[in-house]
C-alpha cells in the first residue's frame, strides 16, 4: 500500500496541541482526515501518554487483514524523527547481515514528503512491558528472548573497538544535541554540571573496549514485542535513534535500567546516579545483563561506563525527538539532576 500524498493536509488547519481532555477526540479527527484519500479502513489511534512526547500522531491503519502504523509529525522535530526512522528502516533491510532477523523489523510502506509522513509494517506481538508488569516476580523469562536477540545482533554485525577511538561519534555528537535541547545548563552552576558530565565520560571511557554495530538506541520493553510459548521476540519497533556503527552495549543496559524502572516506579536518573555513586552496577542488572552476554565489568576500568553512556544516548534522544522535554521540570528534576549532580559530585564541585 501507497501512503498517499494527501496525508499532510491536514498540519494546517487544527491545533497542534488540545487541551487534555480533548486530546483524544483531536487525535481520532486528525487520524481519519490524514487518511480521507486511503480508502475505508478502521483506524486506531495510539494514545501519546505524555504531552512531551506528543510531536508525533501514531495511529494503526486496518484494511482487511491487513494493518499499518502511520506516523504523522505534530512539528518539525516529529519531521526529523519520521525522516530519521525511513532512513534506519531502509538501511536495515539493505542489510544482508539481517536476513535472519528481517522478519523481526518494520518495512517502510510509504512516505509523504515533505510532510514526513511514515507508513511502516505492523508486527505482531505483545510489548514486553506489559508482560512484566502482568508478571512482575518473574521479569527475567520476558527479558531472556529480548536480551538474547541483542546478543544475536551483536555477534553479527559488531566488532570490538577501543571507546576512546569512537567518543566524537558515541559522546560527542550526544553531548551537543543534550545541550541545545536544554537551555538551562548553559551558563552558571548548571553549566559546571554539565561540563563535569563531559569529564565523567571520558574517564569512564579512556581504555574502554566496547563493541560497535547494529543498536536500536532506545531498546526498553516497550519497544520489543513478544509472543509465543516460549516466548520469543516477535518485533522491534521505533528505530528513529538506530545505526550500524554504535555502542552495541548500551541496548542490553538501557532495557534493564527501563525494566528496573517499571518495576520499582522510580525514575531512571535517580538508578544511574546510584550507580554512579556506588561505582559498579547492581547485583540484579548483572544478572539481567547476563542474558544478553553481557559483563558490564569486561572490557571497561570503570564499571559506570555502560550505564552512564546508555543514559545520555537516551536523555538526548529525548531532547531531539522533541524540545519540550529540555523544558519539562519534571523530567529535567527526575531524569537529568540526579546524574549530572552525581557527576559534579565525583568532579569535586559536590560534597
Amino acid at each position: 500500500m501507497k501512503t498517499p500524498a494527501k496525508m499532510s493536509s491536514i498540519s494546517g488547519l487544527l491545533p497542534l496541541y488540545f487541551p487534555r481532555a480533548l486530546a483524544g477526540l483531536d487525535d481520532r479527527l486528525r487520524a481519519h482526515w490524514l487518511m480521507r484519500g486511503a480508502g475505508r479502513g478502521d483506524i486506531t489511534v495510539v494514545r501519546r501518554p505524555s504531552l512531551p512526547e506528543a510531536g508525533l500522531l501514531v495511529f494503526e491503519l486496518r484494511r482487511g487483514a491487513g494493518s499499518l502504523v502511520v506516523k504523522h509529525p505534530r512539528n518539525e522535530a516529529g519531521a526529523d524523527v519520521t525522516a530519521r526512522e525511513r532512513d534506519v528502516l531502509q538501511e536495515l533491510e539493505a542489510d544482508s547481515r539481517l536476513a535472519p532477523w528481517r522478519p523481526l523489523l518494520p518495512r517502510v510502506v510509504g512516505s509523504s514528503q515533505p510532510a514526513g509522513t511514515l507508513a511502516q509494517s505492523r508486527l505482531p506481538g505483545v510489548p514486553a512491558e506489559r508482560l512484566i508488569l502482568d508478571t512482575p516476580e518473574d521479569p527475567s523469562a520476558v527479558a531472556a528472548p529480548a536480551m538474547q536477540l541483542l546478543a544475536d545482533l551483536r555477534a553479527a554485525t559488531g566488532r570490538r573497538r577501543k571507546a576512546a577511538d569512537r567518543v566524537p561519534a558515541w559522546c560527542e555528537s550526544q553531548l551537543t544535541a543534550l545541550s541545545a535541547g536544554m537551555p538551562r545548563y548553559r551558563s552558571g552552576r548548571r553549566a559546571a554540571e554539565f561540563e563535569a558530565l563531559r569529564h565523567r565520560l571520558d574517564a569512564a571511557l579512556a581504555g574502554a573496549v566496547l563493541t560497535e554495530g547494529w543498536t536500536h538506541g532506545d531498546y526498553h520493553p516497550g519497544n520489543v514485542l513478544l509472543g509465543g510459548d516460549p516466548l520469543q521476540v516477535t518485533g522491534v519497533f521505533d528505530w528513529s535513534s538506530g545505526r550500524a556503527d554504535g555502542p552495541c552495549e548500551i541496548d542490553a543496559y538501557s532495557f534493564v535500567l527501563a525494566l528496573r524502572s517499571t518495576l520499582t516506579g522510580r525514575p531512571l536518573g535517580g538508578l544511574v546516579a546510584e550507580t554512579l555513586r556506588a561505582g559498579r552496577v547492581p547485583d540484579a542488572d548483572r544478572a539481567l545483563l547476563a542474558l544478553a552476554g553481557l559483563d558490564p565489568d569486561h572490557g571497561v576500568a570503570d564499571p559506570v561506563a555502560i550505564p552512564l553512556l546508555s543514559w545520555l544516548w537516551h536523555v538526548a534522544n529525548n531532547v531531539r525527538k522533541s524540545p519540550r522535554f529540555g523544558r519539562s521540570y519534571g523530567w529535567l528534576t527526575h531524569t537529568v539532576a540526579p546524574v549530572l549532580d552525581e557527576c559534579a559530585r565525583w568532579a569535586g564541585a559536590r560534597p
